[in-house]
């Protein structure tokens, strides 16, 4: 695991804040003198962690209050949630827009588990949160120029609805011909999709018809594991459907997608 670490020497208490996923600030009460806060950060980081001082390695920063340590041993939650989903789970996790849960979009054990968890009828489809085009192109249809309209707004909070290919179970799509893919702008999820793999199930962390979540603590859900972020903009995405060039609900960036869809040249 790597963290990067904003360090605070000749604090009156030692402390280890955890600010972001993979930042955090360490207080200690010795100078920044001869390696003495390096090895007391060190020493507190192994406490904090629960390691053997030889798991942890500085990889940078040694004359610098901004450091990157290496921790072995320990998996960071973006390889736990990985892990989870290749073996069939469900994870709870940051979106651009609300939280929310997902699994392998290939694993129906996994997204019937998902409508169980929602209350969600089976006629009703689930988005699909893939990390880049080409991951697009394996499970929807899609022209040159539709793909240079949705990089106007992608990676963003917009889901498109496109032909399905052939390996998408009607479970995703409750039986339409149509898929809802999107490309989530939020670091976690992204790293979550590329390290898979694998495009994953997207559909907010609440009971259907309830409000949506945008904190991991809120999430009431009995999902396998909660990735800790922030939601961008806390509000449901905007549903476009590119087939017959409309608007299909109104979220966020709503207005900015209707004005390109009603240019001539924009598809």
């Amino acid at each position: 695991m790597i963290i990067k670490v904003k360090v605070f020497p000749k604090s009156k208490k030692e402390s280890v804040i955890q600010k972001q996923t993979d930042l955090f600030e360490v207080r200690v009460k010795v100078e920044a003198k001869q390696g003495e806060a390096n090895n007391a950060v060190i020493n507190i980081l192994a406490d904090f962690f629960n390691v053997n001082v030889k798991s942890i390695n500085m990889i940078k920063g040694g004359k610098s209050k901004n450091k990157v340590f290496e921790i072995k041993g320990i998996k960071n939650q973006i390889e736990i949630a990985v892990e989870i989903l290749k073996k069939g789970g469900v994870i709870a996790y940051p979106t651009d827009t609300v939280y929310g849960i997902g699994c392998h979009i290939f694993n129906n054990k996994a997204i019937e588990r998902i409508l169980e968890l929602k209350k969600r009828d089976k006629n009703n489809s689930l988005l699909v949160a893939v990390s880049d085009f080409e991951m697009m192109s394996d499970i929807a249809v899609f022209t040159e120029k539709e793909r240079k309209f949705m990089g106007k707004f992608l990676p963003g909070p917009i889901a498109f609805i496109l032909p399905k290919k052939s390996n998408i179970s009607d479970l995703v799509t409750g039986k339409r011909n149509t898929l809802g893919v999107r490309i989530p702008d939020n670091k976690e999820t992204l790293a979550i999709i590329k390290q898979a793999g694998f495009p994953i199930i997207t559909t907010s962390a609440n009971i259907s018809g309830q409000k949506p979540i945008i904190m991991g603590k809120d999430i009431d859900l009995k999902v396998d594991f909660v990735v800790e972020g922030k939601c961008k903009y806390k509000k449901p995405s905007t549903i476009v459907d590119l087939i017959n060039k409309k608007i299909l609900r109104q979220g966020q960036w709503a207005e900015r997608v209707e004005q390109l869809l009603n240019t001539e040249d924009s598809l």
